[in-house]
């Protein structure tokens, strides 16, 4: 009768452990990569697509002789649950009456080309005050229309002292120095 001794497993060098562990941590992290490309391409576009989220500034006509210029700092809700929305910064300047304030805001669809923001700006007696902007993006330009209240002099609100909401207007990609030298 024949016995076959077997022969002690090999273990596998410390090496080559630590080069598998490596390996597979890159693949998981390419695949989140990959996930978000896939799942928020307004914010983690492939490579040479343009992004929903940075710097945009534009001019609001609120009336014939009341233009102001508007700049936003759109960023990704890192907080988001089932559906990844923006937050980010407002800044309104002209009129002499500049502003500054927060807003949040909700992406309606998978491509981000249909978004609306929520302004958290401080409110003023006496003049306008944007309170949303529903907006449409393609590529290097966002078309935005505002919404508006005219709070009276003693804080009210009357419905007969509104005026229309502004046209829609355009809006261009800015940097992060023309964002903080605005106003």
């Amino acid at each position: 009768m024949t016995t076959y001794m077997s022969q002690p497993r090999r273990k596998k060098s410390l090496r080559r452990r630590t080069i598998e562990g490596v390996a597979v941590l890159a693949a998981l992290f390419g695949l989140l990569i990959l996930a978000r490309m896939l799942l928020t391409p307004w914010d983690f576009p492939l490579p040479g697509k343009p992004q929903l989220t940075g710097y945009w500034q534009g001019e609001v006509s609120y009336t014939a002789d009341d233009k102001r210029r508007l700049m936003l700092h759109l960023v990704r809700d890192e907080n988001c649950s089932m559906a990844c929305d923006v937050t980010g910064e407002v800044k309104i300047c002209g009129a002499e009456k500049d502003t500054s304030g927060d807003f949040a805001g909700d992406v309606h669809n998978w491509r981000g080309s249909r978004f609306s923001l929520n302004l958290y700006l401080p409110t003023r007696k006496a003049d306008i005050n944007m309170r949303k902007l529903d907006g449409e993006w393609e590529g290097d330009v966002v078309r935005m229309r505002p919404k508006v209240d005219v709070i009276d002099a003693d804080g009210t609100w009357s419905s007969n002292r509104q005026i229309p909401d502004p046209p829609m207007f355009e809006m261009r990609r800015a940097t992060e120095a023309v964002f903080e030298a605005a106003c």
